[in-house]
């Protein structure tokens, strides 16, 4: 399992850039967002006919209390490929997913499984997408929420003497 924090996306959101192309509970909801494939000229619509994605939170009642999300991934239709080993050329039959957690940077990878840690107090928006080799949208995407509660301390009792 890949592990994310903020300090992690800034490093990603650097690569990326180098490369190219507050709730009282705990509480998370899972609404699909299904996109059509990319049609515009040269597009890739005719490389990548199918392919499905299933994105869900792993144990967020448990985990969110913690300022973290887990996302597991299922796909099926299409390879998960790094589209580095394919030369970024989108190829039928072949994909990677792209994780996007609120505004933040676009993390390309293979992962099925991701979690983001040390999120800030508030409701978060989780995109996945499964993407061609060429990191143009194939079409499914899900986007999932999280709210991470408040944390409050208990008042500590001090001994007097």
């Amino acid at each position: 399992m890949t592990q994310v924090t903020p300090r992690t996306l800034s490093v990603l959101a650097t690569i990326m850039a180098t490369l190219g192309p507050h709730g009282s509970s705990a509480a998370a909801t899972a609404t699909p967002d299904e996109r059509r494939v990319d049609r515009r000229p040269g597009s890739n619509a005719d490389a990548y006919p199918f392919g499905t994605l299933t994105a869900t939170l792993i144990n967020p009642g448990a985990t969110a209390p913690q300022q973290t999300a887990t996302v597991q991934v299922t796909v099926s239709g299409i390879q998960l490929v790094d589209p580095a080993v394919a030369h970024e050329q989108p190829r039928t039959g072949q994909g990677h997913l792209h994780y996007r957690l609120d505004d933040g940077p676009i993390i390309a990878t293979t992962a099925t499984s991701l979690s983001f840690q040390e999120l800030s107090p508030g409701t978060h928006t989780i995109l996945v997408r499964l993407a061609g080799n060429d990191h143009r949208p194939l079409g499914p995407e899900q986007l999932l929420q999280v709210s991470v509660p408040t944390v409050t301390t208990q008042p500590r009792a001090q001994l007097g003497g």
